[in-house]
């Protein structure tokens, strides 16, 4: 029997980022030897800098690199006329490439999974080719499943980990994807029904889906017509170039943490303390993102929301569910009036549902040295509603690499913009422009990151975070993945994979400090001893 999958296509245009901004110890040699009156010796900067001959050689290589400096044989380093009228700018040199790329992404319109275009081995057929295939109106008809998935939109933070890009490259920018088909392209897929076997899709999509497409193969046996062998053939062959994908961590880039930017929080008063400190510690901004809000809970908060706005942070609320009454809205409401400079609010929030799953908080603050950086802290146990659920998700997790927090908070961007009320650009664009800058920040903070795994070689510790529907992939396989899955919702919220999985967010962690952990996903039952 042959079924057709509905996808629809979305263009994406994003900004690479190759090479980096030139570190702090970069730009201060490229002044000494600017301002110094005859060549410069490494002697000499070696007693000024004091720091490792290394780092001062990686230093002089990169300036000479780059035409800045210029090593006269004998005599030592002098700078070049144009690293003189870069260094007269006033601002830190920078060595970054950025290039614009396009590319396309499939979802699929009855989970919500996504693939790539070119990597994912998926084998998309339009109309017109599925009538050159000989298939009937009729077969069209009866092959089609429903559309259960009805967004008609891809945030920026779904895209984001699916986007191509080189060793060496980081995504800069992320544009909105705009929808270019709308689930009037289709996967075939043949279900056997005697052998519970479904061909034709994804690896990564089939735990999610076999049984979805095994069940609505039941429902129409005996309308279908046997298809032939060679029509089978014809239709569930991948288009040429096509490249199969055997895994969900082959098509999703997992980022290697730097020592100590990850640490698990075994309880749930515990969860909330760090995440109550956070607030405390933000600099300019913080985001909030919870799954429902009471007018209790929401209190609680209220020294943590209103000592953050007199220090003239900005606080974003993101909630998924009110109480009935509403008092949790109007709770906010109140804060914010009575936090208000003037006109100006600097807390804002959703006056909808926006049906978000998952319990975050995000905030920027200063590291050591001056630099942007950002913490996040996420947990399945509520942090602004009460606990009514029979279980909940432990452990919680305080990051504070800037890759892997920026890519949450571009995903609650897009979670934001894609919220119905009132206008939230201003809100969208500040989370995204801050985790551009976070990255900008370790790039060329000279901090040097831990080397993807290699052959034969002691692999790193990693972050992989995992959005949405993914988390509904991951959940179906929980029992089966190594290192921990780190969750932000309960689990009840996205294990039946369900029509709509909205904001929901996992960081599944890998590596030395995660092996041996024998039940990935630890679960404390509410009013367990």
């Amino acid at each position: 029997m042959i079924l057709l999958l509905p996808v629809s296509r979305f263009r994406v245009t994003y900004e690479v980022g190759a090479g980096r901004p030139y570190s702090r110890l970069e730009e201060l040699v490229c002044r000494m030897i600017a301002e110094a009156a005859q060549p410069v010796t490494l002697a000499q900067l070696r007693e000024t800098f004091r720091v490792h001959d290394r780092l001062l050689i990686e230093s002089v290589v990169t300036l000479v690199r780059a035409g800045w400096a210029a090593m006269n044989l004998g005599e030592g380093l002098a700078i070049t006329e144009q690293g003189r009228q870069t260094l007269s700018t006033g601002k830190r040199p920078q060595a970054t490439v950025v290039h614009k790329v396009h590319t396309s992404l499939y979802m699929e319109r009855v989970g919500g999974l996504l693939e790539r275009e070119t990597q994912s081995g998926l084998n998309v057929r339009t109309l017109r080719e599925l009538k050159d295939l000989k298939m009937s109106p009729a077969d069209l008809e009866r092959s089609t499943l429903a559309v259960r998935n009805p967004r008609n939109s891809l945030s920026i933070g779904q895209a984001q980990g699916l986007l191509p890009h080189r060793a060496g490259e980081w995504i800069r920018w992320v544009g909105e994807p705009r929808m270019h088909t709308k689930a009037s392209e289709f996967v075939p897929v043949h279900v056997d029904l005697e052998s519970r076997t479904v061909t034709g899709l994804p690896r990564t999509w089939e735990p999610l889906l076999t049984e979805v497409l095994l069940g609505a193969a039941r429902e129409r046996e005996e309308e279908m017509r046997q298809f032939t062998e060679e029509e089978i053939g014809r239709l569930i062959t991948r288009r040429p170039g096509a490249r199969a994908v055997t895994s969900r961590a082959d098509r999703m880039a997992a980022v290697p943490l730097l020592p100590g930017s990850a640490l698990l929080v075994p309880g749930e008063a515990e969860f909330r303390s760090v995440a109550r400190r956070t607030i405390e510690d933000a600099e300019t901004s913080v985001l909030l993102m919870v799954s429902a809000i009471d007018a209790v809970s929401v209190k609680s908060w209220e020294p943590q929301l209103k000592g953050a706005l007199s220090r003239g942070v900005r606080v974003d609320v993101l909630w998924g569910e009110a109480n009935a009454d509403g008092d949790g809205v109007a709770e906010l409401k109140r804060i914010a009036s009575q936090s208000a400079a003037g006109s100006v609010r600097s807390l804002r929030f959703n006056a909808r549902p926006a049906g978000t799953v998952s319990q975050i908080v995000v905030a920027d603050r200063r590291a050591d040295g001056g630099a942007g950086t950002a913490t996040a802290v996420l947990g399945g146990a509520p942090l602004m509603h009460a606990d009514t659920g029979p279980g909940r998700a432990l452990p919680a997790l305080v990051v504070s690499d800037a890759f892997v927090v920026a890519q949450i908070a571009r995903a609650a961007a897009g979670w934001w913009a894609e919220t119905a009320g009132e206008d939230f650009s201003a809100a969208v664009d500040r989370w995204r422009r801050l985790a551009s800058g976070w990255e900008e920040s370790i790039q060329s903070s000279g901090v040097p990151r831990p080397a993807p795994a290699l052959p034969g070689a002691g692999s790193p510790d990693t972050a992989l975070v995992v959005l949405d529907a993914d988390c509904a992939l991951l959940e179906s396989a929980a029992d089966q993945v190594d290192g921990l899955i780190v969750r932000a919702y309960r689990s009840e919220a996205v294990e039946n994979g369900g029509p709509v999985v909205r904001g929901a967010v996992a960081v599944h962690l890998r590596g030395p400090s995660w092996a041996g952990r024998s039940d990935p996903i630890t679960e404390a039952t509410a009013g367990a001893d």
